[in-house]
C-alpha cells in the first residue's frame, strides 16, 4: 500500500511511520491473523493505551489508536528521489503540481492524476500530459479539497497527497489581560471559606480572508445534522428523554431502548453498573436479554434511591421495625420473581465493607464485543429512567469505562460481595 503525507485529513498510519511528509511511502504489511501472544492488551486496552505512552517516551510513534497493527510487521520504503507540491494560485480554477528532484538524481517523465470530491461525488478530475518539472491540472482546489497521485514512466507510484484543503480564512483569537481580577470566597472540603482571585481575560476574535458564507457546504451540514440525529435515535447512541405529566410514555421507552440495546450487543456478556441497581431493576432489564448463557453481570453501590421528593413524609406514631439488609432484600424479590432462570447466566455484586469504593456514574456495557467494547451513559439510575429528563449517549472511550468496572468487579471477590447468581 502506499501512504501519502497528511493533508487535511490526517493519514492514521503515519502515526507509526517514520518522517512520512514528502512524498509518502510504499509500506508492506506483514499481518499476524492471531495475535495471540498480544491477547492481554485487546482483552483490557488500557493496557495498550499505556504501552503506547511508554514507547512513545522514547520513540515518536503512537500506536494506541491503531490496535489492529499490534503483532504485525510493517516494512517502510520511503520515496526520496522527489518531493511534489501541490498549489492554487488566487483566483485561479485551475492547481498546479510541482516536484523538486534529489540532487543527482536522473531526471524521468512522470504523470499526474488529481480530483476533488464534494459529498462522494466527483467536482473535478484530471489526467496529466507528460512533464519532469511541472504540469498545470484543470481542477479547482478552492472549492474542494484535493488528492493526487504522480507516477513515474515505469508505472510505479512516486508521490501522493491525502485530500488537502486551500486556506481560505483565518481567524485570530487575542486575549486582554484585564487589571482588575475577580475576588471571592469558596468553601474548602472542611466547609471553611477560603480567598480566591482569578486573573480574567477578555478575547476577541477578527478574521483574515473570504468566508464561503450559506454555500452548498453549509447546507450540505445541515443535512448531515439531520441524518445523523435520525441515526442516533435509530442505534440509540442518543436519545433525550422528556417525561410529560400524568403520563408513563418516557418510562416505557427508556425501559424499551434498553432492552434493545441488550438484545442488540449482548450476545457475548452485559455489564450493568448502577449504584441504586436493584433486583427489580434487574428484573427489567438484564431479565429481558434474550441471548442464552450470555454471561450478564451487575453492580450496585447497596444503596437505597433518594426518597421522591413529591411523596409526602409521615412521621410514625410508632417506631418503624428496622430494614432488613439491603442483600437480603433483593433476595427475597429473586426468590420470588426470578422464575425458571432458563439460559440465564447472571451475577449480581454490591460493595460492601472495606473493599471496593464509592461510585456515582451509571453505564451499560458490552465488554467482550468482536471490536472492542461498547458502552452508553444512562443519565440516571434504572429506576428513574424516563421519570425525569435526561440523556441515554454512547460513551466515547469505551475500552476506559469497561475496565473501570472490571477493576471493581475483582475487587469485589468475595462472598460478602455476591447477592445473587442465577446458577
Amino acid at each position: 500500500m502506499f501512504a501519502p503525507p497528511d493533508g487535511t485529513v490526517p493519514v492514521p498510519l503515519n502515526s507509526v511511520l517514520k518522517n512520512n511528509f514528502w512524498a509518502g511511502s510504499h509500506v508492506f504489511r506483514l499481518t499476524d491473523q492471531e495475535k495471540t501472544p498480544f491477547a492481554p492488551f485487546f482483552a483490557d486496552r488500557r493496557r495498550l493505551q499505556r504501552l503506547s505512552d511508554a514507547v512513545s517516551v522514547g520513540v515518536p510513534i503512537t500506536f494506541a489508536g491503531l490496535a489492529d497493527l499490534l503483532g504485525d510487521v510493517l516494512i517502510q520504503l520511503p520515496v526520496t528521489i522527489l518531493v511534489p507540491s501541490v498549489t492554487a494560485p488566487r483566483g485561479a480554477v485551475h492547481s498546479d503540481v510541482a516536484v523538486a528532484w534529489r540532487s543527482g538524481a536522473a531526471r524521468r517523465p512522470l504523470a499526474t492524476a488529481a480530483r476533488t470530491r464534494w459529498d462522494e461525488l466527483l467536482t473535478g478530475a484530471a489526467v496529466s500530459e507528460r512533464f519532469t518539472d511541472s504540469v498545470r491540472l484543470p481542477v479547482d482546489n478552492h472549492r474542494q479539497p484535493l488528492e493526487t497521485e504522480i507516477w513515474d514512466e515505469g508505472g510505479i507510484l512516486v508521490g501522493a497527497t491525502a485530500s488537502t484543503s486551500t486556506l481560505k480564512q483565518i481567524a485570530l483569537g487575542m486575549h486582554v489581560s484585564q487589571h482588575e481580577p475577580r475576588i471571592f470566597n469558596v468553601p474548602n472540603v472542611r466547609g471553611q471559606p477560603v480567598a480566591e482571585r482569578v486573573e480574567l481575560t477578555e478575547t476577541t476574535t477578527s478574521f483574515v480572508g473570504t468566508s464561503a458564507g450559506q454555500d452548498a457546504n453549509f447546507w450540505l451540514g445541515r443535512r448531515q445534522d439531520l441524518e445523523e440525529r435520525r441515526r442516533l435515535e435509530a442505534t440509540r447512541d442518543f436519545v433525550q428523554y422528556r417525561p410529560q405529566i400524568n403520563s408513563t410514555d418516557e418510562q416505557d421507552r427508556a425501559l424499551a431502548d434498553l432492552r434493545f440495546l441488550i438484545n442488540r450487543h449482548g450476545h457475548t456478556g452485559v455489564d450493568l453498573w448502577d449504584p441504586y441497581l436493584s433486583a427489580e431493576d434487574l428484573l427489567r432489564t438484564l431479565f429481558f436479554c434474550c441471548h442464552s448463557n450470555a454471561p450478564l453481570r451487575a453492580l450496585t453501590d447497596g444503596r437505597d434511591p433518594p426518597r421522591d421528593a413529591t411523596q409526602e413524609c409521615s412521621t410514625p406514631e410508632e417506631p418503624a421495625a428496622p430494614n432488613p439488609p439491603f442483600p437480603d432484600r433483593q433476595r427475597v424479590v429473586f426468590e420470588r420473581d426470578a422464575g425458571n432462570r432458563e439460559g440465564l447466566r447472571l451475577e449480581y455484586r454490591t460493595r460492601r465493607g472495606p473493599k471496593g469504593w464509592h461510585f456515582h456514574d451509571r453505564f451499560l456495557i458490552f465488554p467482550n464485543l468482536r471490536d472492542g467494547p461498547r458502552a452508553w451513559s444512562l443519565g440516571t439510575s434504572v429506576n428513574s429512567l424516563g421519570k425525569a429528563h435526561h440523556i441515554l449517549q454512547r460513551v466515547s472511550n469505551p475500552a476506559m469505562v469497561a475496565g473501570a468496572f472490571e477493576d471493581l468487579w475483582a475487587a469485589l471477590d468475595e462472598p460478602q460481595h455476591v447477592v445473587w447468581r442465577s446458577w
